[in-house]
């Protein structure tokens, strides 16, 4: 069912196409669609926005918000279990994140130099939720808790509307429980872009955070590199790398494994084991559940085209392959987990121990699901309320402590070719 190979038997192609493999092409969608469509709606803001939902969608909006009143009947709308369920996550979800709250700092030099950080909010945040195959309300908890905890005043959920033109009654519900009011019904790079200029109905946005399709990312790529917005990550296909020695339940590991593929067609799963027996076994249960026809029977079949199963030695060997990897979200299904935490590395989120399936940090733990993906956790985080802070430096000096970096200021300066007015700056505060 799923290809079961050795890692060391992998060749350069096979190796490259793992941890290499954030390889989307923005140029031709870029040019040809999103640009375009982010210059339209910088021109004529809501009125694009509207003619873009109906070309794109078939959805003919009255209006690119939500009002009170829809907010409202879908708070009403949602059943009281589904909408407690939620706010028992976000309980969660809000411990976990106050702790990552960072105090300002100074500190005195012996020569009397001031120096220290302060911490601001990004005062106006976007939160993308995505929508279309399935609907994501959790998405809302990830990205509007961190960023109020950080102190954002302004919050806006973007998120794109159902063929009748209503944002689904869960996220509307969340939305009113969180005391976000600012709902704006599209999705897409006009979504995107209106919430990055903003218009007379929808808050400019500093920030945009959350996973959308190709247009999504591409639209915020291309704002980002404007400099109009800053941004989380570029978000590709969802993904988890499963490390699992021979004592696993072969089922339990199959289940999380079509949990992920379960997302969308492009969806990654890898499996990287030290047991041939489990592999054999994890792929009879695959093969069981894809021939059921349960769930999202199509897109789970298509998603496991991308997937793989790879043998290890040891599970040294399986920590280095996904150090290299840098897997969105890594389950690591083996006794004593915490013994190993400091070799792993460039994982966006960690599940530990068998107990841990990817699903109850997506939904309850308390961790952030908007992650890096593609292999950008080799050099990024997953959202936190530190993505919704300003981290500004200070110095304060006194004449004495000016002095005595005169010289060597003046001489790195002279060095790179501007010791007139840099080394100069200096000096005229001396030559009374």
């Amino acid at each position: 069912m799923v290809p079961v190979k050795k890692y060391k038997d992998l060749t350069p192609a096979e190796l490259d196409s793992f941890f290499n493999r954030f390889g989307e092409d923005f140029s031709s969608i870029m040019i040809n669609t999103v640009v375009p469509i982010v210059n339209d709606v910088k021109q004529n803001r809501e009125e694009a926005v509207k003619r873009y939902t109906h070309k794109f969608d078939g959805v003919k909006l009255q209006s690119v918000t939500a009002a009170e009143k829809e907010i409202n009947a879908g708070h009403k709308n949602t059943p009281k279990d589904v909408l407690a369920a939620f706010m028992e996550a976000r309980k969660n979800i809000e411990d976990f994140h106050r702790r990552q709250l960072r105090d300002n700092s100074m500190y005195t030099k012996p020569d009397g130099t001031i120096l220290g950080t302060t911490y601001q909010a990004i005062e106006s945040a976007g939160i993308y939720v995505p929508g279309g195959k399935a609907s994501y309300p959790s998405s809302v908890l990830m990205g509007v808790i961190p960023a109020q905890i950080a102190g954002a005043k302004n919050i806006t959920v973007i998120t794109p509307p159902n063929k009748e033109g209503k944002v689904p009654d869960v996220i509307l519900a969340i939305c009113k429980e969180l005391g976000v009011t600012s709902i704006l019904k599209s999705g897409g790079a006009q979504g995107i872009a209106l919430a990055a200029y903003g218009s007379q109905n929808v808050n400019k946005c500093e920030i945009i955070v959350g996973p959308g399709n190709i247009f999504v990312t591409a639209a915020k790529t291309y704002l980002f590199s404007m400099g109009i917005i800053q941004i989380d990550s570029m978000a590709g296909p969802s993904e988890v790398l499963i490390i699992s020695d021979e004592k696993s339940d072969p089922r339990w590991v199959a289940w999380d494994f079509l949990s992920q593929a379960e997302h969308e067609e492009r969806a990654l799963a890898v499996l990287v084991t030290t047991s041939r027996k489990l592999a054999t076994e994890v792929n009879k249960n695959i093969k069981e559940d894809i021939d059921s026809g349960r769930g999202r029977h199509e897109i789970k079949k298509a998603a496991l085209k991308n997937a793989a199963i790879i043998l290890v030695d040891s599970i040294d060997e399986a920590i280095d392959f996904s150090n290299k990897y840098g897997p969105e979200h890594m389950e690591f299904m083996v006794d004593n987990p915490l013994e190993y935490v400091s070799r792993i590395r460039n994982v966006g989120s960690l599940f530990l121990g068998r107990y841990a399936p990817v699903a109850v940090g997506d939904y309850f733990s308390g961790t952030n699901h908007i992650l890096p993906t593609g292999g950008a956790a080799r050099f990024s985080s997953g959202t936190s309320v530190d993505t919704f802070m300003r981290r500004t430096t200070f110095q304060l000096l006194n004449e004495k402590s000016l002095a005595s970096a005169r010289e060597q200021v003046k001489l790195m300066s002279k060095y790179e070719g501007f010791d007139d007015k840099h080394g100069g700056s200096l000096d005229v505060r001396f030559n009374k």
